[in-house]
């Protein structure tokens, strides 16, 4: 090292003031002979000298090699010397400076790659949800009226052509209502004028004062009771029937009206 960065023979107690600015300067104290704690002996091998170079022995070397004051007064063989340790410096330099250059470019190549498959991954989920929107707010958007509905039990038809023939076929159940309700009407009046009959029939010997038969009697009177609950029991399953054909008929309806809406 003393090679490296040779030190000046000066005379005991010789000083000036240019040594002592140059000791006393970042430059002058990292040139000093102490700073590498070397040998006087011969250089060591390129391999064994490179290994002693580190980073940080390197950038004093550097400054102590490129100082003014440790450049003055060096004889032509040792310049040759340290052109020898500045090119060595070079070289290292330069691999480490390669190293990491080479270093931060994969590190970046491999940031934009992973950015760049995130920006894609999310590319096709946002194209993905706008086409759900799209097609949602087409369905939101578009009339009801105007949609068509088709099923097996029916021909296909739009919502409002299905609604205005339920509507029509509800006018013709509640027609057929006000027919039955009349007809029930009809058979209540019919029923009281029997029991009226009956009740008179059963006061009428007694009243008139006739000799009848009183066994005669009372058999046609029960005959004709009998006949009366025939009618009436009939006519109320006929009603009830009636009825119930009518409430599953527009159960049917209503069902089918909503499964058409369902469906589309």
């Amino acid at each position: 090292m003393d090679r490296l960065f040779p030190r000046e023979n000066r005379p005991a107690g010789h000083s000036s003031s240019s040594d002592d600015l140059s000791s006393s300067t970042l430059l002058g104290r990292l040139s000093s002979p102490g700073i590498f704690s070397a040998s006087k002996g011969p250089l060591p091998s390129s391999s064994s000298r490179d290994e002693q170079l580190r980073p940080t022995d390197l950038y004093r070397a550097c400054f102590a090699t490129f100082s003014n004051d440790a450049i003055k007064g060096k004889a032509q063989e040792e310049e040759v010397a340290e052109a020898d340790s500045l090119e060595q410096l070079k070289e290292a330099f330069a691999q480490e400076g390669v190293e990491l250059y080479t270093s931060a470019v994969e590190k970046l190549a491999e940031a934009k790659r992973e950015m760049t498959l995130e920006v894609e991954d999310f590319a096709t989920f946002a194209s993905s949800m706008a086409a759900d929107i799209d097609e949602l707010y087409f369905n939101l958007s578009y009339p009801l009226s105007k949609t068509l509905c088709h099923s097996k039990s029916f021909s296909q038809a739009t919502i409002e052509a299905h609604l205005a023939n339920a509507k029509e076929e509800l006018t013709k159940a509640e027609s057929e209502l006000g027919l039955l309700h009349r007809e029930w009407l009809d058979l209540i009046q019919l029923q009281e004028d029997l029991r009226q009959e009956l009740l008179r029939m059963e006061e009428g010997p007694v009243a008139n004062g006739e000799a009848t038969n009183e066994d005669e009697y009372y058999a046609e009177m029960a005959s004709f009771k009998q006949e009366i609950e025939r009618i009436v029991a009939e006519s109320n399953q006929a009603i009830d029937e009636i009825e119930e054909n009518y409430r599953e008929e527009a159960h049917a309806q209503s069902m089918r009206i909503l499964q058409a809406m369902l469906v589309d």
